[in-house]
């Protein structure tokens, strides 16, 4: 599938059907995840993989935000004291959290051309998701992504207004031909 198709469609869902990704889906989309660029080439990244029901159901109860029925979720990580280390404050504060990023995204792409959806989630109680998951102190919660089939039920529109891109000057359009 060209780029271009996979981005039209919609990668990102509110709901899931019940049945997990294949493990051999899982390997893909973990490997898509890894391979996502990392600022100085320096990696503080980590990742886990979840897919015993049992830690995504107590993910699930300390992630507030945490609305679709993903049957599987990647929790992304940075190690704070390597990324401080390697990149110093901007690396550990900003760089890193766009590695997280370009991670996820890696995901949902390959995600939607296999067939499965997304859902990005950021907002959980990191005391009880590292109780969890036995995380350390030292390392940032950055990004959940619940992963599975998609349901026949699909999100919403986007909400607002159309997406504001600017040709070289704040307030000039792009419009793709100018």
């Amino acid at each position: 599938m060209e780029l271009l198709e996979v981005l039209r469609r919609r990668a990102m869902v509110r709901e899931f059907g019940p049945e997990p990704p294949t493990r051999e889906q899982m390997k893909k989309l973990v490997y898509a995840a890894t391979r996502a660029p990392n600022g100085g080439n320096m990696l503080s990244r980590e990742i886990f993989v979840l897919d015993d029901p049992r830690y995504v159901k107590m993910l699930k109860s300390v992630t507030p935000s945490f609305i679709a029925n993903a049957p599987v979720a990647l929790v992304i990580c940075t190690d704070m004291v390597k990324a401080s280390d390697l990149m110093g404050a901007h690396g550990r504060d900003i760089v890193s959290l766009l590695d997280s990023g370009a991670a996820a995204e890696n995901v949902a792409l390959l995600a939607e051309e296999m067939g499965l959806g997304v859902s990005f989630v950021r907002s959980c109680t990191d005391s009880g998701t590292r109780k969890i998951l036995g995380i350390p102190e030292r390392y940032r919660i950055d990004i959940i992504v619940g992963v599975g089939h998609k349901s026949a039920k699909r999100a919403p529109a986007m909400k607002g207004s159309k997406p504001v891109v600017h040709h070289n000057d704040y307030g000039v359009p792009w419009n793709g031909s100018n």
